[in-house]
């Protein structure tokens, strides 16, 4: 037997009689058909019986185990030199396998041959995805080495079309994570390359469904995906750090770590850690860190880390610091702060320190700034935030210990002293001269960032007040018109007589 076809179903009764008849119409024969259902509740199953196939040979599940736990089963009853992976919802050429077979026959060095893929919808026409769709583009890739393919897949994720997949049947080929349901293709292609050399041919032997509605497909968009998705990444980027234990290896599949190359000398497991958190995903950076923390507490690799990159604790507290791998950034309420100090002049950009000042969560503020001045200082501007829909009540402002009292702001209004900003720029002004060597300005107080309330009400009073103006000065401009109006009538009375109208 050369190849074993093993296809998956579950509630695709509307695409499962053409994904099982694209697989029964290849021009290459010799295969077997492995079926297997995860427990379907529309009639998929009894779509699947009305094949009669001698090729064919089913494994219906009445519950849903789980795509993995499924797979067993007629993974280890296939007999196949080579695997192919099919999709109840997708469609083959009909030579994908004859093409495949004929490419993996011919070139031995490669372990798995996979394909590019054209877009289908519900009804099986051709799709257009839209640009910003993330499967655009995803499946047109150049060929690379597997270690091209390593790097490939670290900084970019997943870019293969599972169910064009054609691989030869040995265990340590097929590494699926039964805890993985968005990503265990991912996984299982990351650990392939680390082993085996790919081919992707360079035209679409698969219609790949993309299905705007559907609820059940890995492939739709949904947010709980995207959730799992993220949480499954920090899982996978674990399948990489094996790499570290060979450093020829690891620099073949990671060239842009041979600055951590010192004197002949490298750690591997380093070089990686610093290389997650130059990801853009929050889990490798956070996986960098762990791989930090426990080089540091290794007895071995911690003298070696401060002799080849000077990196100790301290080190890692800045990268601790730095690295948000919480997103706290855009949870957590800052003020966005700049103090800009005028030496005699106008304010300037080149005199101005911005700070990110930790709001507490009952509203409590503390800003420090501690400097050295080169010059006497005549005026200091504190901008609060980036741009203001807000309220700041000040506590207190101190210079180098010393309370002030004197400041304004641009406040649209101050009351009970609470400064209402609506501005793009706001800002407190303090003019006092400093002549200190160092200024310490702390500044306290209370904000609150929610104050389109208090502004939509100001104006609601505002405009009522508005109102109630224009009408008195329209009830004072008809008072005029009469009294004007009787004295014309007067003097006309006066000229022409008493009986002028």
């Amino acid at each position: 037997m050369k190849v074993s076809v093993i296809l998956s179903s579950y509630n695709h009764e509307k695409y499962i009689a053409a994904s099982i008849e694209s697989v029964l119409n290849q021009t290459f024969g010799d295969f077997e058909l492995l079926i297997f259902d995860d427990g379907s509740q529309d009639n998929s199953q009894e779509i699947i019986r009305s094949f009669d196939d001698k090729r064919i040979k089913l494994f219906l599940y009445e519950k849903n185990r789980g795509s993995y736990f499924a797979l067993q089963e007629p993974l280890k009853s296939a007999r196949g030199k080579y695997l192919a992976l099919h999709h109840s919802d997708d469609i083959w050429a009909p030579d994908k396998l004859e093409r495949q077979v004929k490419f993996l026959e011919e070139n031995p060095e490669y372990g798995a041959c996979l394909s590019q893929a054209e877009f289908i919808d519900e009804s099986g026409a051709p799709y257009d995805l839209p640009e910003n769709h993330p499967y655009k583009n995803i499946f047109k890739q150049e060929n690379r080495s597997r270690e091209e393919w390593l790097n490939y897949l670290f900084w970019r994720q997943n870019c293969f079309c599972n169910p064009s997949a054609l691989i030869e049947n040995d265990a340590a080929n097929w590494l699926w994570d039964a805890c993985l349901f968005q990503l265990p293709d991912y996984f299982m292609w990351v650990n392939f390359c680390k082993r085996k050399n790919l081919y992707v041919l360079p035209e679409n032997l698969v219609k790949f469904r993309i299905r705007r509605a559907a609820k059940n497909s890995v492939s739709s968009l949904s947010l709980e995906k995207s959730v799992r998705t993220s949480n499954e990444t920090a899982f996978t980027a674990r399948a990489f750090f094996s790499l570290t234990q060979d450093a020829a290896e690891f620099l073949r599949v990671f060239p842009e770590a041979e600055k951590f190359l010192i004197g002949g000398e490298i750690v591997p497991e380093f070089a990686f850690a610093r290389l997650c958190l130059q990801h853009n995903l929050p889990a490798h950076k956070n996986f960098g860190l762990e791989i930090l923390y426990d080089l540091l507490h290794n007895q071995q690799k911690a003298p070696l880390l401060k002799k080849l990159y000077g990196y100790d604790e301290k080190s890692f507290f800045r990268d601790t610091g730095n690295y948000d791998v919480f997103g706290l950034k855009f949870q957590t309420p800052f003020l966005n702060s700049r103090l800009y100090i005028n030496f005699g002049g106008d304010f300037s950009e080149d005199d101005a320190y911005g700070q990110e000042i930790f709001i507490k969560p009952d509203g409590n503020f503390l800003a420090r700034f501690d400097l050295p001045l080169k010059n006497p200082v005549t005026m200091l501007r504190f901008d609060p935030d980036v741009q203001g829909a807000f309220a700041i009540n000040l506590a207190q402002i101190l210079i180098n210990g010393e309370p002030v009292e004197n400041f304004t702001s641009n406040a649209l209004e101050v009351v009970d002293g609470w400064h209402y900003f609506l501005s793009a720029d706001p800002s407190f002004t303090i003019s006092q001269e400093i002549s200190a060597p160092n200024l310490i300005l702390e500044i306290s107080g209370r904000v609150e960032k929610n104050c389109w309330a208090h502004f939509e009400n100001l104006y609601r009073e505002k405009n009522v007040a508005l109102d109630l103006k224009i009408a008195e000065l329209q009830n004072l401009r008809d008072e005029y018109e009469k009294i004007f109006d009787r004295k014309i009538f007067k003097a006309m009375k006066k000229i022409f007589g008493s009986n002028q109208k």
